[in-house]
């Protein structure tokens, strides 16, 4: 008997050709929760008619259509290529087996989504909700002890249809074992660092309403502003060494390495500063600190943040 519930939900995901143009995935993920939605404005008139009291049938019409939303998974040690192409932008693939791809912020034309979400019915069938042309204009990666390694991404796009054949979603060696805090490392100013929680933010910097006449679907979401990539390092307070960093307008390497193999790693070097490490007493207890940073360019882009996957994959996407 069919599942009823979310038991049966699967996701999946293929780069797109033309943006906007559906094709059924090849990527599946396991999915923790999403919230991708369809919202459909609705447009009233402020017309009298002589003697009415309540809106007619004549007096509104549907709207832009908004389709966006996020998607969280874990991080899983084969397949993730297809989501951090779309969070960076460029990747280069070396190797022969395992394959490095190594990804860095570039162009986010050609980085666009389908993505199908089947969403289980009492009736015990999956609906497929498939969403075409999205774009990745935030994403999250947090690592935290006693954990699995996380990933959230933030999506926009143009139209969602139910229309669509669900895909048959299957899952490939490692495509379903995640990483965990036990798989990580992290390191600053090259010496290794006591890290309780350590995360990971990109801002693509997308202009997400383009808006036309003639049509109620957004255009293709662009660049329209610089990226950021930011996030935090929760330590103990073990001396003024790193407080000093922040204090000294220091710029240091942030190293953040995850690893379950010669085959499944992911490892983020980032050039940062500081923006805030101040401890504070509360209580009898080891004093914490919080440490945000921001990524900062020496001479490129991919000074600032540059993320090596290496996997069984031969290509990313």
């Amino acid at each position: 008997m069919a599942l009823k519930s979310g038991m049966a939900a699967q996701l999946g995901v293929k780069a797109e050709t033309t943006w906007g143009t559906f094709v059924a995935p090849t990527r599946f993920y396991p999915l923790i929760s999403e919230s991708l939605t369809e919202e459909i404005d609705r447009i009233e008139s402020e017309g009298i008619i002589a003697g009415q009291r309540v809106l007619r049938s004549e007096q509104w019409a549907a709207g832009n259509v908004d389709v966006g939303g996020d998607i969280q998974t874990e991080l899983y040690q084969q397949g993730m290529g297809a989501l951090l192409k779309a969070c960076f932008g460029a990747v280069a693939t070396t190797g022969a087996g395992p394959y490095t791809h190594t990804f860095t912020p570039g162009d986010l034309t050609d980085d666009h989504l389908s993505v199908q979400v089947g969403k289980p019915d009492t009736a015990g069938t999956v609906q497929p909700f498939s969403f075409y042309g999205m774009k990745v204009t935030d994403w999250e990666l947090s690592i935290e002890a006693g954990g699995l390694v996380m990933l959230t991404t933030s999506l926009v796009g143009k139209q969602l249809a139910t229309s669509d054949s669900l895909a048959t979603a299957s899952y490939g060696t490692g495509a379903a074992t995640p990483f965990t805090f036990k798989h990580a490392t992290a390191s600053v100013a090259g010496g290794a660092a006591n890290v309780k929680k350590l995360t990971i933010k990109g801002s693509n910097g997308l202009d997400g309403d383009r808006r036309f006449i003639g049509s109620e679907y957004r255009a293709e979401p662009l660049e329209a502003d610089l990226r950021e990539y930011s996030g935090s390092v929760d330590l103990e307070f073990e001396s003024l060494t790193q407080y000093n960093r922040f204090r000294n307008a220091n710029e240091v390497a942030l190293v953040s390495t995850i690893s379950a193999g010669a085959a499944a790693s992911l490892t983020t070097t980032m050039n940062v500063r500081f923006d805030g490490a101040t401890p504070e007493v509360d209580g009898r207890g080891i004093v914490q600190l919080s440490a945000p940073y921001k990524c900062i360019g020496t001479t490129t882009d991919a000074s600032a943040i540059t993320a090596v996957l290496i996997s069984n994959d031969t290509t990313p996407v």
